[in-house]
């Protein structure tokens, strides 16, 4: 039913139980497993401003390389992907999803409030609305 799993990794404290508890989920359905972290970058305001992902694009190696890790111990090989997209990482990890086949989701909720997810988006809440396929939201 849930052959491929897609999990994204953010580095934050929820992760490593969203981590484990995929792993559970894929070794439960004989699912694989794959981690994918989002370097959200901020959307240019006009053509003349630069930014360099460099330092974001490093956070998210080391932070799928420890999600990776966390998948081993917990008896699971997991691939990984990383994308870059500008703001809410959300609506990547729904297409990346679509593309690659993927029939689950777990992604964790970060507890934000109602303003925050205004200004800045949820990212949960993106994928939960834009997925086509299941998705499993971990409660921070």
């Amino acid at each position: 039913m849930f052959e491929k799993i897609l999990v994204p990794v953010d580095g934050s404290e929820t992760m490593e139980r969203t981590v484990k508890l995929a792993c559970d989920v894929a070794k439960m359905l004989g699912g694989t497993l794959t981690l994918i972290h989002i370097v959200a970058l901020p959307i240019p305001v006009d053509a003349s401003m630069s930014f360099d992902p460099t330092p974001l694009e490093q956070y998210g190696k080391k932070t799928l390389e420890t999600a990776q890790k966390l998948a081993k111990d917990r008896g699971c090989n997991a691939d990984t992907i990383q994308e870059v997209n500008y703001g809410n990482a959300g609506h990547m990890i729904a297409r990346v999803a679509w593309d690659k086949g993927f029939s689950l989701i777990v992604i964790h909720a970060r507890g934000h409030s109602k303003i925050e997810n205004l200004l800045i988006g949820s990212v949960c809440h993106t994928v939960a609305h834009r997925a086509s396929c299941s998705v499993l939201i971990v409660r921070p």
